[in-house]
């Protein structure tokens, strides 16, 4: 009897014992668990920044979208009208019939004893309405923001896309993904035993912070105008791809970059695999004679020719290290200035004259006005080209790179070398994006770099008037441009094979600039192995005409009001 008096004096002591420790010593850990239990942290995702066009435009932006969710364990309380118990089948019909789905599959989301379930994602306020209508417990939704398109396929190149998860997968989106995308934020909330919101409950915000947008320089008639004429072209001349750039002469901003094919950012799974980037900023291609301005300009600027300058060409000129060159169509020996070469094209001409030029400078030239050097646009894939130094040019090399072989360039590259003779020759840093856009919609500038002297300007002046010769009376004449005085070259080069070496098929292009009196636009067409029309002039020429005199149009350029005073072509 001692024994047991004394054990259970001893265990009511210990129980005592414990109850002090809990109700005076462990009350905080206890309420501090207690909280921690009915404590939910929820994510507060940051609206992604807009992209507009230069005219402001939205060219992406945030459309809102619900996920229903469930409380499997409240479901199962569900009434229908009549206060019968029809439970989570009941809610699986009722829900089904508004989604437009099988209530088998709506049920299987339905059923369990779990708290938080999704059930269908991507659903908008009109058929949450619908369904919140029903009255079913359990049932809530959380927002969220997917990424718009409202313009389609306008730009879509450029604009690239993101994916279902918000990660940017492509284009500007990839670019300036750090911009955009913005930080978000952090709610925690005390929630009941079903789950429900306690409203006096503790409650901590951490606000997101919204992505900032872009402002582009992009002009949105014009690039959706180009993108219809560069699709019919490649349609037409049953080419693998083609692209439109068009850039301010005075200040390098990009008003078009225009590719087909196209890609629907909104739909970015169905698009060709090779055309959801812009090949314009990556894909190389040999320049072939549009690389003769270059050629042309360090002869002028070195002083060893002038547009007069007087050379007897020959169809076929054989180096003195006995490599064969050749003109693109045969002809007599013909008595041509140096006007009458970049006029007729002719790659001996080019020689001729270029030879003049040490392998340096050739070199200086090309580098000078672009090729091999990444521009100021940060585009993903981006690449500066092929330009071999000196040191590594064969034999054959250091003649062709006169005429735009043996180099590789972009389109866009070839799009600013352009430029350079157009801005009387002071080469500006491209420009795709003006600036940055807060929530007040308030603009900040981006910086564009520092313009390059690359010639001088009498320099460009000549060469654009020998330019302009080739469009009014050679090569180039299908780019005329009614109303306006323009300049340009055309360029037909062989494709390099994707596989195996070799070469495969043609790429047929134009560069120009309008109008000549006051350059404003420098506009580049190329069409990737045309099957029908590989020449230059035959094929991108008249795509530039089209498209130049509609964006000179709708800029409301003033037509031209005088006549050129063309250099000789030939002399006797």
């Amino acid at each position: 009897m001692w024994f047991l008096v004394v054990a259970a004096a001893l265990l009511l002591v210990l129980v005592a014992g414990r109850l002090v420790a809990i109700q005076g010593m462990d009350q905080m850990k206890l309420a501090e668990k207690a909280l921690s239990s009915r404590l939910v942290t929820k994510t507060l995702p940051a609206s992604r920044g807009t992209i507009m066009a230069a005219d402001g435009t939205v060219l992406a932006d945030n459309a809102m979208r619900y996920r229903l969710v469930v409380d499997q364990r409240n479901v199962a309380r569900y009434t229908d009208e009549n206060g019968t118990l029809v439970g989570a089948w009941g809610a699986a019909e009722r829900i089904a019939g508004i989604l437009s789905t099988d209530p088998g599959l709506v049920y299987e989301k339905l059923e369990g004893d779990r708290l938080w379930n999704v059930v269908a994602t991507g659903i908008t306020s009109e058929v949450w309405a619908e369904i919140e209508a029903l009255g079913i417990p359990g049932i809530t939704v959380e927002e969220y923001a997917i990424r718009t398109y409202p313009a389609g396929a306008v730009g879509g190149n450029l604009l690239g896309f993101v994916g279902s998860d918000g990660q940017a997968l492509a284009g500007l989106e990839l670019a300036y993904d750090d911009t955009l995308r913005g930080t978000d934020g952090e709610q925690q909330y005390e929630r009941g035993a079903k789950g429900d919101f306690i409203p006096l409950g503790a409650n901590n915000v951490t606000p997101a912070e919204n992505g900032q947008g872009l402002q582009l320089t992009i002009d949105p008639t014009i690039q959706y105008y180009a993108q219809q004429a560069i699709a019919d072209a490649v349609k037409e001349h049953k080419a693998e791809w083609g692209s439109i750039v068009i850039s301010e002469a005075e200040t390098g901003k990009i008003l078009t970059v225009a590719e087909a094919p196209s890609v629907d950012p909104n739909d970015f799974g169905s698009a060709d695999p090779g055309a959801t980037g812009s090949r314009s900023f990556t894909a190389l291609f040999e320049p072939g004679s549009t690389a003769k301005m270059i050629t042309a300009a360090g002869l002028i600027e070195e002083g060893l020719v002038t547009p007069e300058s007087e050379f007897t060409v020959p169809y076929e000129w054989t180096a003195p290290n006995d490599e064969v060159f050749k003109d693109s169509h045969e002809h007599e020996e013909q008595k041509l200035t140096f006007t009458g070469i970049l006029e007729d094209s002719s790659n001996t001409g080019t020689i001729l004259a270029g030879d003049k030029l040490t392998l340096d400078q050739r070199y200086d030239y090309l580098h000078r006005f672009g090729f091999g050097t990444r521009n100021a646009v940060n585009f993903p894939g981006g690449t500066a080209g092929i330009l071999h130094p000196v040191e590594d040019w064969d034999g054959r090399t250091k003649y062709t790179v006169m005429f735009g072989q043996g180099v590789a360039a972009t389109a866009v590259q070839t799009n600013e070398a352009f430029g350079v003779i157009a801005n009387g020759g002071v080469r500006a840093p491209l420009q795709l994006v003006s600036g940055t856009v807060d929530d007040s919609g308030k603009v900040t500038p981006v910086s564009t770099g520092t313009p390059e002297r690359v010639v001088s300007e009498e320099t460009a002046d000549t060469v654009l008037n020998m330019l302009e010769s080739v469009v009014a009376r050679g090569t180039g004449a299908p780019a005329s441009v009614p109303g306006y005085r323009a300049a340009g070259k055309t360029g037909t080069s062989q494709a390099p094979a994707d596989e195996g070496g070799g070469y495969d098929g043609y790429t047929a292009s134009f560069v120009g600039i309008a109008p000549v009196e006051d350059p404003r636009l420098v506009v580049s067409v190329t069409l990737q192995r045309p099957r029908d029309g590989y020449y230059g002039g035959t094929s991108a020429a008249p795509v530039f005409s089209d498209v130049t005199g509609y964006a000179l149009r709708h800029l409301r350029v003033p037509p031209s009001t005088t006549e050129p005073v063309l250099p000789p072509r030939e002399w006797k």
